[in-house]
């Protein structure tokens, strides 16, 4: 049935339509047919949003799903303490049950606070049936989800992938049974290894041709930090390039440590970039490096990164990393007064919608209010005590500064009503009965494990291998 929102305020983040007061959305078969004032469509469902400002869904192009279900368990850890405390420990304790919690409960949250497509950077995959029940998680929001198959793995003791060949031909398997749709909203990425864990050159050019060969996106964690041997750049994203693995079909999450040559060689073979600014500046990764991507023509993005430390709501990312640059790009003259600001709150909610659709390959889709695209839209309430008398002559900057979850209203997700009234439709009372039993079951595996203290002490002390003799640091699961 066709649905017309009517009489919004549209922030399309589409240059060519702008931004109309009092404008109708016409929804067809999922998808916006058309934008203007006093459309006529008699026989279409209306929603009211009078009052409201209508906006493209949120793109959040870095996000570990799988670990909503110990939310806030590293708010005060370092890298090290996460590398140690989830990759090394906590995620071997997760069963296919937990996956399925995690997934449904991780992107329903995502949903609540308007992001409505998520990269989901899967890599705790320690079994089929995990993959199995990640996937089914996914699938069962009704969320816009690339989920991405990842390479890697926990310390097992039985491993049920005990090498590469036995992962990827799961990952066959799985685009195979569950991947052929193109179109649909549930799609496949692949995550490989970060480089620190390849023996060799040729076992990452292994997980990224995998990849392609049954046309994932690819998604990667690179540069996130320097050498812990030398101090010095670890150059994954160079060594990556001069072996012919990067293009525009990759996605390079965290960056903070490139190079200048890097820089350089990232924009000329067309990669996009991740920006996770909370998780980068809390476990010390570095500067969040939107400057970089903006010097060198590079489309930036951002993820929330972890439940396991912030929330789902991307506006925070956005907001942070807007000010932070305003910040660094004023530094040198930081108590002088001077005349406006660096950047825009425009340019932000850009990089959080249409720059993050771009990343995700999917800007013909989604990522603005544009006819022909995908329904994805949110309805901010615009007549509560928390926006009244907002300023129309700058919505962007109302949209990222002055709203939030409490005033979001109403999400779509291609043309279907998934947020009303600020309510989940989804059974948001099961979904949370199986998020706290699962949250209840990693705990108690935690205690009978000896603690997270005792993890945290004994996996950091072995997490890093002696340098091999070119100095490289090697991380180690064994």
């Amino acid at each position: 049935m066709k649905k017309l929102i009517r009489n919004a305020f549209v922030v399309s983040v589409d240059p060519a339509i702008g931004n109309i007061d009092g404008a109708d959305i016409l929804i067809d078969g999922g998808r916006i047919a058309a934008i203007g004032r006093r459309i006529d469509a008699a026989d279409a469902e209306i929603i009211d949003a009078e009052g409201h400002i209508a906006s493209p869904g949120f793109v959040d192009t870095h996000h570990h799903i799988w670990q909503s279900i110990i939310r806030g368990i590293t708010a005060d850890w370092s890298l090290g303490d996460y590398l140690a405390g989830i990759r090394m420990f906590i995620a071997r304790l997760y069963s296919p049950e937990d996956m399925y919690a995690a997934q449904l409960s991780g992107a329903l949250q995502a949903i609540h606070a308007g992001v409505t497509t998520t990269a989901d950077y899967c890599h705790n995959l320690n079994s089929p049936d995990h993959v199995e029940e990640s996937i089914r998680g996914a699938k069962d929001s009704g969320a816009r989800i690339v989920w991405c198959y990842g390479f890697n793995q926990p310390p097992l003791s039985n491993p049920a992938f005990p090498d590469f060949r036995a992962r990827a031909d799961c990952l066959v398997r799985t685009a195979r049974d569950h991947f052929t749709n193109r179109d649909a909203l549930v799609t496949l990425g692949v995550c490989p290894e970060e480089s620190g864990f390849w023996p060799d050159i040729e076992s990452g050019r292994a997980q990224f041709e995998i990849a392609r060969t049954v046309n994932a996106r690819l998604f990667w964690h690179a540069n996130s930090t320097r050498n812990a041997i030398t101090g010095t750049p670890n150059v994954d994203a160079g060594r990556a390039i001069d072996a012919g693995l990067l293009g525009p079909d990759t996605v390079l999450v965290h960056m903070n440590s490139a190079t200048a040559a890097e820089w350089r060689q990232v924009a000329d073979c067309g990669c996009h970039v991740s920006i996770t600014p909370e998780t980068e500046m809390q476990m010390n990764m570095g500067w969040p490096v939107i400057g970089q991507t903006m010097t060198h023509g590079i489309n930036p993005s951002v993820g929330i990164d972890i439940i396991s430390n912030n929330s789902a709501d991307l506006r925070f990312q956005l907001r942070l990393l807007l000010q932070a640059q305003r910040w660094a790009q004023t530094a040198d003259k930081a108590g002088v007064l001077s005349s406006g600001v660096s950047l825009s709150a425009t340019q932000a909610l850009t990089w959080g919608t249409l720059n993050g659709a771009r990343a995700l390959g999917l800007d013909h889709a989604i990522g603005s209010l544009t006819p022909g695209k995908q329904a994805d839209i949110l309805l901010h309430d615009m007549r509560g005590i928390t926006t009244t008398g907002w300023d129309r002559s700058q919505p962007e900057a109302t949209l990222l500064l002055q709203c939030g979850i409490d005033t979001l209203a109403t999400v779509l997700v291609a043309g279907k009503v998934v947020k009303s009234g600020g309510r989940l439709v989804a059974d948001e009372a099961t979904v949370c009965r199986q998020a706290e039993a699962g949250n209840a079951r990693i705990l108690d595996r935690i205690r009978d494990a000896g603690g997270l203290r005792r993890a945290l002490d004994e996996n950091l002390r072995r997490y890093i291998k002696p340098s091999d003799e070119t100095g490289r640091a090697l991380y180690s699961y064994s």
